[in-house]
């Protein structure tokens, strides 16, 4: 059983996350997965864009899985939970194609900073989203740069140092990459969105997409390394507020 379900339909790629068990969560499978389906939608002029959503109803995803491999020390699992998000956000920002994300229920953190990555948002009545990082014990610097990037500062710190449930319907009024709908309409919803953006001209949709996402990549980057320098020797407390937070 594979963690993504990866299929094609109507020339549209669709990408599912399938971890119910597992609160959603990302895992490496899920996160190369993913990156495969970027590439492949990337490659293939024949499909239109992908669609990023989840099997669940309920929770799209409670964040990155906490799960290592075996033998990690503390220092090695840090690296290897922040890899699995910052892949998954490299993919979306790098890719030139349309991609939007479908949800209803709660999505938090990385998987909420990957879908203010993508094109769009499409979210069912009464969705919410949750950076919980601040709550946990630790900051962020990663998530404060996707959220101001495709935001604004105000809404960024808000977000971030609040760590409250934020309604879709809120993050639509306040111009956030959001478009709410019914809950009976989502899929219709989605599939009109990744296609009003396929009926661009390629290469000029591209070109865009490259303008805006290079100076958010270069963040991303000065981001990560700043959470690597200022976390060095703090990873053993950090991976204990964490699981203590998931408990």
């Amino acid at each position: 059983m594979t963690d993504l379900i990866v299929y094609e339909e109507n020339g549209i790629l669709w990408a599912s996350i399938d971890r119910q068990n597992k609160a959603g969560s990302i895992s490496r499978e899920v996160t190369d997965g993913y990156i495969e389906a970027v590439a492949r939608v990337t490659k293939d002029p024949s499909l239109k864009g992908l669609i990023w959503t989840s099997e669940s109803s309920t929770l799209f995803s409670g964040g990155v899985d906490l799960k290592v491999p075996q033998g990690f020390n503390e220092q090695q699992a840090s690296e290897w939970r922040t890899a699995i998000i910052v892949d998954l956000i490299h993919a979306t920002l790098s890719c030139p194609r349309p991609i939007v994300t479908m949800t209803r229920g709660r999505l938090l953190g990385g998987a909420f900073l990957n879908a203010l990555s993508s094109d769009r948002i499409v979210a069912a009545s009464g969705a919410t989203f949750k950076l919980p990082e601040v709550q946990i014990g630790i900051g962020s610097p990663i998530a404060a740069v996707v959220v101001e990037g495709t935001t604004n500062a105000g809404l960024a710190y808000d977000f971030l140092l609040s760590a409250r449930d934020i309604p879709a319907e809120e993050l639509e009024s306040k111009g956030g990459p959001c478009t709410v709908v019914p809950e009976e309409n989502l899929r219709d919803a989605a599939i009109e969105k990744i296609e009003n953006l396929a009926s661009m001209p390629s290469e000029a949709f591209g070109y865009m997409k490259n303008w805006f996402q290079k100076p958010r990549i270069a963040a991303l980057n000065e981001a990560i390394q700043y959470t690597n320098k200022t976390r060095k020797g703090k990873n053993d407390e950090v991976n204990a507020m964490v699981n203590q937070f998931f408990q």
